[in-house]
């Protein structure tokens, strides 16, 4: 037989493993898995009243624990094990049913314990669902050394482009026809961009000279044939044949390709 007063006075006043006093020792908790609230008292004591009932989560599933005095004798079986209903007004049914000639306020606190517990399985869902963030340390004189290394490799990266740049117009100059092999590949190609360019450059000016100089020179002659035939008509003179003068010129459009072209001119 059970003495609740004796356990309590020897484990609540004296020692018990799971009792936990704070700075100020005005509360005390407990340990134990099976406490209801988690408080060091006599009415919600595990140890210390036979008659006694409690929420477990196991599993994210909520069961209630029931103790009898009937069963103390049997400590594997003291505990009866009862899962409750993922529904919160279904498990609340099932509490009342179990515990319908138990004392109110143990019930009620059994009822507190399973609000929190589904409270607290709803937080860990939504955590669970939400994307996880893994914390890694980073040293920082391992940082600060690679990007040492990157700004020295630019800087490395642009004197070379400098070097190629400042050997090729070498080259071009025939500095070092005498010295070394050039890579003629390399300056070929730029020499085949300078001399496309230079080329583009020329024939476009060349255009714009014989356009200009076309112009100019066949309105002048225009007028100056004009005026004779003007003259002579009015004199009386008899009329003459126009002779033509043709003017045949090579113009470089490309360096490979020529076109003649021909300019038929009145005389």
């Amino acid at each position: 037989m059970n003495h609740d007063e004796v356990t309590w006075n020897v484990m609540g006043q004296v020692f018990c493993s799971f009792k936990v006093k704070t700075h100020d020792d005005k509360v005390r908790f407990c340990r134990n898995p099976y406490n209801v609230t988690g408080l060091c008292q006599k009415g919600v004591c595990p140890l210390a009243n036979s008659q006694y009932a409690t929420i477990i989560e196991h599993e994210d599933e909520l069961y209630l624990y029931v103790k009898t005095a009937e069963r103390a004798h049997l400590p594997r079986r003291m505990w009866e094990k009862i899962k409750l209903s993922t529904s919160f007004p279904e498990a609340l049914e099932q509490i009342d049913e179990n515990l319908q000639w138990w004392d109110k306020k143990l019930v009620n606190k059994v009822k507190a314990r399973l609000l929190r517990l589904k409270q607290y399985l709803m937080r860990k869902r939504k955590m669970l669902m939400e994307p996880e963030v893994k914390y890694v340390s980073v040293n920082k004189r391992q940082e600060h050394k690679l990007l040492r290394r990157e700004v020295k490799a630019e800087a490395a990266a642009r004197i070379e482009l400098e070097i190629e740049k400042e050997l090729l117009d070498r080259l071009k100059k025939g500095v070092y026809d005498s010295v070394i092999n050039a890579n003629k590949d390399a300056f070929e190609r730029m020499l085949d961009e300078e001399e496309d360019t230079t080329e583009l450059d020329a024939l476009a000016d060349l255009e714009d000279e014989e356009d200009d100089l076309d112009e100019f020179t066949m309105d002048e002659e225009d007028d100056e044939e004009e005026d004779d035939y003007d003259e002579e008509e009015e004199l009386g003179a008899p009329k003459r044949k126009k002779s033509r003068l043709v003017i045949e010129r090579e113009v470089e459009y490309d360096s490979k390709a020529k076109k003649t072209q021909r300019d038929e001119l009145d005389w």
